[in-house]
């Protein structure tokens, strides 16, 4: 194959006709005439010297060949789009997606109703916020900048600590009333205990504290959706383990006056690719402000309680 003379715009040809089955159908796709596309299609299979599609009254169907190629074709089409991308940001303002990996309750309780505020001063900019159950791969391109609870392991990923979080018990006024108020975090057993089974998979970098805790209070309910746990717990249905910040949303929950059962940092991590891009580069800075601890004492490393704590008796 001689890669000197090789067209590289053929492989997103061939990836179009591939994925959709059909010469007409990648003709529309990409804005081409049929006869372009089957002379590139040609074209290429002579530059591979194999057969890439069986053509038949089904449409295009891949050979084995075919089936060879269509993964590398996808990776080197999408490189080649990524650096036009790329080299046309150097010119003009910034625009385009960016995508963000952020675990639910930072996702929907911290940065959604912070996004108002910087498209006003971005508005070219489309934010892809990504709700994740685990960690993404940010060298395989599952997101552009991540907030995760370990630390990167990955080469050529840019990290450091953005804050800790600080988990504290929460119940709402009328199940304090109904309930009684726990005189400690081990007075809790006779609650009900509402848990994210996200916690689950950090246990590893929990304090021992919040392992003995969870061994001597039972959940009624555990649930993958902090917004499932917040709304039990806003409407009486027992006591939430939550970071400290949701005392920040309107959902009427309180916490209590207790030291945090657990404290855990945080990262901001992104490739180098996401550093330089235009694109990417006011997202980074909004997220470090998001977590500033001057303006948002809650995730300095040292315990600060959220505005709205009950007082101690």
């Amino acid at each position: 194959m001689d890669l000197q003379s090789f067209d590289w715009s053929l492989l997103k040809v061939f990836v179009a006709v591939a994925e959709t089955g059909s010469i007409n159908a990648a003709a529309q796709l990409l804005g081409h005439s049929q006869a372009k596309i089957s002379r590139d299609i040609d074209l290429l299979e002579r530059h591979v010297g194999q057969e890439l599609f069986l053509r038949s009254a089904r449409g295009m169907e891949l050979t084995s060949a075919g089936q060879v190629v269509l993964p590398k074709a996808r990776s080197m089409a999408d490189a080649a789009d990524a650096l036009s991308t790329d080299v046309s940001e150097l010119q003009g303002d910034a625009t385009g997606q960016v995508v963000i990996a952020a675990y639910d309750a930072m996702a929907t309780y911290w940065l959604a109703p912070r996004l108002s505020e910087f498209h006003q001063s971005n508005p070219g900019i489309e934010i892809m916020l990504k709700v994740v159950q685990d960690t993404p791969n940010l060298a395989d391109g599952e997101a552009d900048i991540c907030l995760q609870y370990e630390p990167p392991n990955l080469r050529n990923v840019i990290s450091r600590v953005i804050g800790h979080l600080h988990y504290l018990p929460f119940a709402s006024q009328d199940y304090l009333e109904i309930h009684g108020r726990p005189e400690s975090m081990y007075d809790a057993g006779k609650h009900r205990i509402l848990m994210h089974s996200g916690y689950n998979k950090q246990m590893d970098i929990w304090p021992e504290k919040m392992r003995h805790w969870k061994a001597i209070n039972p959940n009624v309910l555990m649930s993958n959706s902090s917004t499932v746990i917040l709304e039990t717990c806003a409407a009486g249905g027992g006591i939430a383990v939550m970071p400290s910040y949701m005392a920040q949303t309107d959902r009427g929950v309180l916490p209590l006056p207790f030291k945090p059962i657990a404290s855990i940092r945080f990262w901001l991590a992104y490739t180098e690719r996401a550093r330089n891009l235009r694109r990417c580069q006011p997202v980074l800075q909004w997220l470090r402000d998001c977590f500033n601890s001057d303006r948002y004492p809650w995730f300095r490393e040292i315990f600060v309680p959220p505005p709205g704590t009950i007082s101690a008796r």
